[in-house]
């Protein structure tokens, strides 16, 4: 006979119904690869140095303590995981009734570690002062970290949870509540625009030609700044120890591709997000949203080649390969857009949302010159998802 009451109402699971899967295992995995990519990005960058204050002036570096680039991204990973995972206990001794949820804290440490951007471009700013970009460098990046740590923990991730289903990544949340008071650096990069005379890099805009040739005047076809946006490519992102390479398809693709040493984190080495992601949407392939990134790359390649044709660039593939193989889109698409409390459930709605997603994050990075861009179409995207959720859905059967 059996003990239990006839007033308990026993749900036990339909025999049919297997799976090891857990909410902690995908967890688990999810610290796993975010690891493995957070090391091979701290071990490309360790021989880098980067300036622990910003005062870059006449394209000179000077009594400037320096600091390797990967024992920083060691560091930001500890602390971004440390506060994270305190604040989650914390937040459970003082009401028991929020659950425990360390597995999940690990891996919001690791994906804001991953999408914040290290280092100064090497061609620095002008003469007209410091650079108002503090937030790169050592030891500010420690205290920012740390403050978007526990702002997207307790905010994003704790409170709005509270409320039901959260309405966008805490990740990318927390980076622009926190850097909202530098949004003219970040998102309307003046300096970078500008001309080097004015004080700025003269940086190509994304909202013109681009190519890869560099003549003697600097005019060329594609060239709508100081030199053509392969060139800057080339200066911005290779290794500053070593002699940049010469501009060509060939050196740029592995720039971008192999290693980068200056923005996203995530996004050092293109290849090894790619690798890592392949493996892990292998492992965890049921609980993976594979067809956002599949939708959002699909549309970068199409968008890449309809901007190329509109602003008559010398060839399409300096276009194509910064739009796909940036940082802050390898990086986001393949583990932040697949956030599944922050996306889509349909199919459907999760293909409209890559789609949406590449058209924001291309036009915002040409109208805002590519800084940021990634993040804000994002949380835009992310804020549509309640709306996307029943584009696709199954009527109950009989419904008419």
């Amino acid at each position: 006979m059996s003990n239990e009451s006839s007033k308990d109402l026993v749900v036990k699971p339909a025999p049919n119904i297997t799976g090891q899967m857990s909410k902690n295992r995908i967890m688990q995995y999810t610290v796993i690869a975010l690891l493995i990519i957070t090391a091979i990005s701290a071990i490309l960058w360790w021989p880098v140095t980067t300036p622990t204050k910003a005062q870059i002036a006449s394209f000179k570096l000077s009594n400037i303590w320096q600091m390797s680039q990967g024992a920083i991204v060691v560091i930001n990973a500890l602390i971004a995981v440390g506060v994270a995972v305190g604040a989650d206990a914390l937040i459970h001794a003082l009401k028991s009734s929020i659950k425990l949820n360390t597995w999940s804290a690990a891996v919001f440490g690791l994906i804001l570690t991953l999408s914040y951007t290290l280092g100064v471009p090497s061609l620095g700013s002008a003469a007209s002062g410091p650079m108002p970009l503090n937030f790169l460098t050592a030891p500010y990046t420690f205290a920012y970290i740390a403050v978007m740590s526990l702002v997207g923990l307790v905010i994003f991730k704790k409170l709005v949870g509270l409320t039901g289903r959260k309405f966008v990544n805490p990740a990318a949340a927390a980076q622009f509540i926190v850097l909202l008071p530098f949004i003219s650096t970040i998102l309307l990069v003046k300096d970078h625009a500008a001309s080097i005379t004015a004080g700025g890099l003269g940086v190509p805009s994304l909202a013109g030609p681009l190519g890869l040739g560099t003549g003697p005047d600097f005019s060329p076809i594609a060239h709508n700044g100081a030199a053509s946006f392969g060139t800057y490519l080339i200066s911005c992102f290779s290794n500053p120890n070593l002699k940049a390479p010469a501009t060509t398809n060939t050196n740029l693709l592995s720039l971008m591709v192999l290693a980068k040493y200056h923005a996203w984190t995530g996004g050092a080495s293109a290849l090894a997000v790619i690798l890592v992601a392949i493996g892990f949407y292998v492992i965890a392939r049921k609980y993976i949203k594979w067809k956002v990134p599949l939708a959002y790359f699909a549309s970068i390649v199409v968008l890449s080649l309809i901007m190329s044709a509109a602003y008559g660039d010398s060839g399409v593939q300096v276009r194509l390969m910064f739009e796909l193989f940036i940082g802050s889109s390898i990086f986001m698409a393949l583990f932040m857009a697949t956030d599944p409390a922050t996306t889509p459930l349909t199919g459907t709605g999760q293909i409209i949302f890559g789609v949406g997603l590449a058209i924001l994050t291309v036009l915002i990075q040409a109208s805002m010159n590519f800084f940021g861009g990634a993040l804000l179409a994002l949380l835009i995207m992310n804020l549509t998802v309640p709306l996307l959720d029943r584009v696709g859905i199954h009527k109950p059967f009989g419904r008419r």
